[in-house]
């Protein structure tokens, strides 16, 4: 479609004259100021709106190349078959490693589960990037009763924001928990929400053994004892050293594994009692399956418990996050309960004030030092117009490549703004100088908009070019590795010199006549009040 574009323009200008052709467009905007302001307002609402909707991201970051994945299959589950579950997994993986971009693969696993590796190729080399690899790999995941997949997910503030976090904190943690629930049945009937979990990680499923303490003194032992004798039976804990000429060797005293396989077996291991009596396990204590103790997150000196709000892509979970924030401000918590955003989404926030105000300060440095330079305050306005122009070029690039704005694209925003009011420079001061020299406004503004119009061109389409070899990868490649770093440089400056210089050719002559216009009026103003 562009290249169509860029034809049919060149047969154009080539039929009618590029410089004929551009004085026919000024002539007809300068007829037609109404107009013409209304466009440039649009143009420049639209820039500023674009802008706001861009997803934005903190430090430029590069993801490792790894995805992980994490299975937890029931307790129903044999060892055999959760290593069964494993290999088969891994299998279709290695199947389809030139699809997936996968290098290696790797697994650790128990029988209640365990987590699998797939590192891929450089981001240079591939064709997918790791977000696009952990989709295709999620869905041909075979889909088994009793298996659950977690695809892994980024903890870290610069890393991939594939959701909206939610922190709790108090002082019980009994009390998160039920908060957690009920944050987490609102945020499941919120739209865009894939699902729901939280940092509370269910503990080891154990074997808890409450010993008849009143039953086990009768046969002159302890809780103690008993608590004693099972370790030393299971574990692999040293009891003693036996010293060899050379070295120390370690003695572990254990039952053999064939008595270790069932609880029934560890139910039937026998204690020596009072009077050389015997007694089994089974009898002195109960057995039931229970979960170990979970893992607790402490943060300012309070308990801290993690609501993730899982979505499809970043620009989901961007627009997700203005409506969770506002859900939790209807919550009303326990006192001395509290909640905030994560980590992530409080430090983009930050950088989000910091960007801007980087940029308005730079946009006011243009303005002062062009106020100097024309010793006007008005006509600098017609080249500072020029940017919201760009703006929409840049907006346009980021959301058809989907790509969030870093802090490498600020600084590609840096570099644009001083391109883009660089060429508004030379066509106003030219205009100017053929006003000095003479010439009315109207003639002033064509025959400079016609000489500049080349060198502007000029200008643009070298810095356009060059600067292609930083967007391209981010078009072709998986826009990770150095397309990542560096693209959204190269992306902002391409994308916004595009639009703005185009809309500066064309718009920027009649906003001169409007602003001079509004010039003259103020200097008649003044002079009034004076008198």
């Amino acid at each position: 479609g562009i290249g169509l574009l860029l034809a049919g323009l060149a047969w154009y200008f080539r039929r009618h004259g590029m410089r004929s052709s551009y004085v026919r467009l000024v002539n007809w905007t300068l007829d037609h100021r109404a107009v013409t302001l209304g466009v440039t307002i649009g143009f420049f609402g639209l820039g500023i709106w674009l802008m706001t909707q861009l997803e934005q991201q903190g430090m430029a970051w590069t993801p490792e190349r790894r995805v992980d994945l994490s299975i937890e299959v029931e307790r129903s589950y044999s060892l055999a078959e959760t290593d069964s579950l494993f290999h088969r997994v891994e299998l279709q993986l290695l199947a389809r490693k030139n699809e997936l971009d996968i290098e290696s693969v790797s697994s650790r696993f128990s029988q209640r589960g365990g987590s699998i590796s797939a590192r891929l190729v450089d981001a240079d080399e591939g064709n997918l990037s790791t977000m696009e690899a952990s989709s295709a790999i999620r869905q041909i995941l075979p889909e088994k009763v009793g298996v659950t997949y977690k695809m892994g997910r980024s903890r870290s503030w610069s890393g991939p924001q594939l959701g909206v976090e939610i922190q709790l904190k108090g002082i019980d943690m009994a009390v998160l928990e039920i908060l957690a629930e009920d944050v987490q049945l609102r945020l499941s009937r919120i739209p865009g929400v894939i699902d729901v979990d939280t940092s509370l990680e269910d503990g080891e499923e154990e074997i808890q053994v409450s010993v008849d303490r009143e039953q086990a003194l009768g046969y002159g032992l302890s809780a103690r004892d008993v608590a004693s004798t099972i370790a030393t039976a299971l574990g692999t804990r040293r009891t003693t050293d036996f010293k060899a000429p050379e070295r120390e060797i370690g003695v572990v005293m254990q039952l053999e594994e064939a008595d270790r396989v069932s609880v029934e077996q560890i139910k039937n291991t026998t204690f020596e009692g009072r009077d050389d009596s015997r007694v089994q396990l089974g009898a002195l204590a109960d057995f039931q399956f229970a979960k170990g103790p979970r893992t607790l997150q402490r943060e300012d000196r309070q308990q801290t418990l993690t609501v993730f709000a899982n979505t499809e892509d970043r620009r989901a979970a961007m627009r997700l996050t203005p409506v969770v924030t506002q859900m939790m401000s209807d919550l009303s918590l326990p006192p001395g309960y509290s909640w905030q955003t994560g980590r992530a989404t409080r430090w983009m926030q930050q950088d989000t004030q910091d960007n801007t105000f980087v940029l308005v300060f730079a946009l006011l440095l243009i303005y002062l030092i062009m106020a100097s330079l024309f010793e006007s305050l008005i006509h600098p306005f017609t080249i500072m117009f020029a940017i919201p122009f760009s703006l929409i070029g840049v907006a346009i690039g980021f959301f058809a490549l989907d790509q969030p704005l870093d802090m490498n694209g600020i600084l590609g925003l840096l570099i644009l703004f001083g391109i883009v009011v660089n060429n508004g420079i030379v066509l106003v001061d030219h205009i100017n100088q053929y006003r000095r020299e003479g010439l009315d406004r109207r003639s002033a503004i064509l025959r400079g908009g016609q000489n500049r119009m080349r060198p502007i061109l000029m200008t643009a389409a070298t810095t356009i070019l060059n600067l292609m070899p930083l967007v391209l990868p981010m078009i072709y490649g998986t826009s990770e590795g150095f397309a990542k770093r560096w693209g959204p440089v190269g992306l902002v400056v391409v994308s916004g010199l595009t639009t703005s210089t185009i809309l500066t050719l064309v718009l920027a002559p009649t906003l001169y006549s409007l602003l001079d216009d509004l010039a003259l009026w103020m200097r008649r103003v003044m002079r009034a009040v004076r008198v």
